[in-house]
C-alpha cells in the first residue's frame, strides 16, 4: 500500500483522534511516526499504532497527557510527562530546551513518566535544525526487561537508546546517531517476527540462555532476551543510559522494586549545547568540519560497499527518496488497516 505523506499523517492522526487523543497531540504523534517511515525505520512508524491502541485501551497512556515543568532553573529544565505520548512530550521539551540553550549556551533537560518517545533521531533533527548539539540518554521502565547484561543468561536491562546530533555546514545532512544499546530495538525484532525473517547471529538468546536468530523467542513465555551490541562495550553504554536517565530524571530504573505493568515508559536525560557560544570562531568551525567530512568521504570503500557515509546520511537519503510518499508491505498494512476498520476510520 502506498500513501502520500500528508495522507499518511492525516490517516494516523484520525486513528488517534478516534481513540480520544486531542488533535494537536495526535498530529505530533502521527507526524513523528510518518517521518520514521520516511527515513527507513518501519519499526517506529505507523506500524506501531496497533500497539499504542492496546496500551491506550488499558490506561497506560493518558490520551491528553502533556509535559509539566517541575524543575525550572536558567540552564536546567525538568519535566513530568504525565503518561502522555512520548512523541508529543519529547517534541515540546526539546524545543523548550533549545530556547534555553540559545540564551545560556547549554541546557540540561530531563523528562520522566512519558510513554514511548519513538525514534530518538527525530529529536536530534529538531536540535540540529536549530543549530544545536544534542546528547540524549533514555531508559525504559514499566515493563519486563528485554536485554541480557554482558555474560548474563536472562534479561536485566532494556534497549536504552542513545542519540547524538551535530549540525554540519554547507547544507550537509545532520550528523545523527540514533541507536539502541542492545543488538536491535525490540520493535525491530517484532517487525522481523511479523515478516517471518531471522535476526543476525549473536543478537539474542532464547529462554535457556542459548544463542538463536529466531526473533519469536522474545515473545514466548518465558521469553528470551536481546544481547547488548558490541558485547561489553554496548553493555557499558546501556548501563550509562540506565543510570543517567533513571536516576537524574527521578523516573526510576528497571530494577524489580519499581512497577512493571506491561507498557513501556521512557525517561530521558539530555544536554542541548549551543556550539556558537562554546566556540565563536564560526569560520574555522565550518572549514574544519568540511575538511574532515571530505576526508571521511574520500576513504576507499570495502568490497561490496558503495561509499563511506557518516551517521545521518542514510536517514537523509531515505527521506529524500520518500519525500512524496511511503509504501507499506502487505503484512504491515494489514495490521494498520485492521485497526482503522475497528475504529471506523477511512483513508
Amino acid at each position: 500500500m502506498k500513501l502520500d505523506i500528508q495522507q499518511a499523517i492525516t490517516f494516523g492522526q484520525k486513528i488517534l483522534i478516534a481513540q480520544g487523543v486531542p488533535v494537536d497531540i495526535a498530529f505530533d504523534v502521527s507526524e513523528h511516526l510518518v517521518t520514521s517511515d520516511q527515513v527507513g525505520y518501519t519499526s517506529h512508524g505507523l506500524s506501531i499504532l496497533p500497539t499504542y491502541q492496546k496500551v491506550l485501551a488499558n490506561g497506560f497512556i493518558k490520551a491528553d497527557g502533556r509535559p509539566e515543568l517541575f524543575n525550572d532553573q536558567p540552564a536546567i529544565l525538568g519535566f513530568n510527562g504525565n503518561k502522555g505520548f512520548g512523541q508529543h512530550v519529547g517534541k515540546v521539551v526539546i524545543k523548550q530546551a533549545i530556547d534555553r540553550a540559545n540564551k545560556h549556551g547549554q541546557c540540561i533537560v530531563t523528562v520522566n513518566n512519558c510513554h514511548h518517545l519513538g525514534r530518538m533521531g527525530y529529536y536530534g533533527e529538531i536540535a540540529a535544525a536549530s543549530g544545536m548539539i544534542l546528547l540524549a540518554f533514555t531508559n525504559v521502565i514499566n515493563r519486563e526487561p528485554t536485554v541480557a547484561p554482558y555474560g548474563g543468561a536472562t534479561a536485566r536491562m532494556t534497549t536504552n537508546p542513545l542519540c547524538f546530533a551535530i549540525p554540519l555546514p554547507n547544507g550537509r545532512p545532520y550528523f545523527i546517531v540514533d541507536m539502541a544499546t542492545s543488538s536491535m530495538a525490540i520493535n525491530k525484532a517484532r517487525v522481523l517476527a511479523t515478516k517471518g525473517l531471522k535476526a543476525d547471529n549473536g543478537s539474542m538468546i532464547d529462554a535457556n540462555g542459548k544463542p538463536t536468530n529466531d526473533p519469536n523467542v522474545l515473545f514466548t513465555n518465558p521469553p528470551g532476551a536481546l544481547l547488548p551490541f558490541g558485547a561489553h562495550k554496548g553493555y557499558a553504554l546501556g548501563l550509562t543510559a540506565e543510570l543517567l536517565a533513571g536516576i537524574l530524571t527521578n523516573g526510576g530504573t528497571i530494577q524489580p522494586g519499581n512497577p512493571r505493568l506491561g507498557a513501556a515508559m521512557n525517561n530521558m536525560f539530555a544536554i542541548i549545547i549551543n556550539p556558537d557560544l562554546v566556540n565563536k570562531n564560526n569560520n574555522w568551525k565550518d572549514l574544519e568540519s568540511n575538511a574532515y567530512i571530505d576526508y571521511l568521504h574520500s576513504c576507499p570503500p570495502q568490497p561490496g560497499i558503495d561509499k563511506v557515509q557518516y551517521p545521518g546520511e542514510y536517514e537523509y537519503n531515505s527521506k529524500v527518496n520518500n519525500n512524496e510518499s511511503i509504501e507499506f508491505e502487505d503484512s504491515i498494512w494489514k495490521n494498520i488497516s485492521s485497526l482503522a476498520t475497528k475504529l471506523n476510520v477511512t483513508l
